[in-house]
């Protein structure tokens, strides 16, 4: 998914910080999750000041900025596809991000 979720700058931002929950869904950040974020900045159009700010919250751990639901259930589709395609960059999906995609899918369903 290097794709930018939408065309719409505020999704793409509210989709990254949700992305930022799933890289501590486990409590570990891993090299290829942060090294996949900070990629993916550039691609989907957030602006470098603001992509500094989220990779800082990131390094720092919780609490990260929570995304807006409200703005990112009426994208629910490439929302989830974004998380589900996130889980598995740093090659494992443990049971911790599998609880964490099933509470987002929750949540985007309203």
């Amino acid at each position: 998914m290097v794709k930018r979720p939408s065309e719409i700058p505020e999704v793409n931002v509210e989709t990254m910080k949700l992305l930022l929950q799933v890289a501590w869904a486990d409590d570990t950040l891993d090299k290829a999750e942060r090294q996949t974020i900070a990629d993916l900045g550039p691609k989907w159009g957030i602006a470098p000041d603001l992509m500094e700010h989220l990779l800082k919250h990131l390094d720092m751990g919780k609490p990260l900025p929570q995304p807006n639901l409200s703005l990112l259930r009426q994208h629910r589709d490439v929302v989830m596809a974004a998380a589900e395609w996130f889980v598995g960059v740093d090659g494992v999906i443990d049971d911790m991000e599998k609880d964490f995609l099933s509470t987002v899918q929750s949540l985007l369903d309203g």
